[in-house]
């Protein structure tokens, strides 16, 4: 297992949640292109790009809860859309836990 250390400061605009329902109780996304608020501060974490064109993310667990749909954005002008996250807690040592992310660049790298 390798050490994946912090390369980029992220922000997390997170949609309220649960997103509202409509009369058959279907999730209903937030407008096209609207920007829920960010966190308060850009925090430590890091970005790899995976071979099959996902990007694999390590956020600081304070910005937990991540959904589906969520952005995150770094202070380098990136921006991802999450597809999933995971709270990953290391037992004992609260300093090693993080999110594990896979989200999509948003807008997404052309060859």
């Amino acid at each position: 297992m390798a050490v994946i250390l912090a390369n980029r400061q992220f922000t997390a605009h997170v949609s309220p949640h649960p997103w509202p329902r409509d009369a058959h109780g279907t999730p209903i996304a937030p407008a096209p292109g609207s920007v829920p608020a960010g966190n308060s501060r850009p925090l430590p974490g890091s970005a790899i790009k995976q071979q099959d064109g996902t990007w694999s993310l390590r956020v600081d667990p304070t910005l937990w809860p991540l959904r589906v749909g969520d952005r995150i954005v770094a202070t380098t002008n990136e921006s991802w859309t999450v597809d999933t996250a995971r709270l990953c807690a290391v037992a004992g040592h609260t300093a090693a836990d993080y999110i594990a992310v896979t989200a999509t660049l948003d807008p997404p790298e052309v060859p």
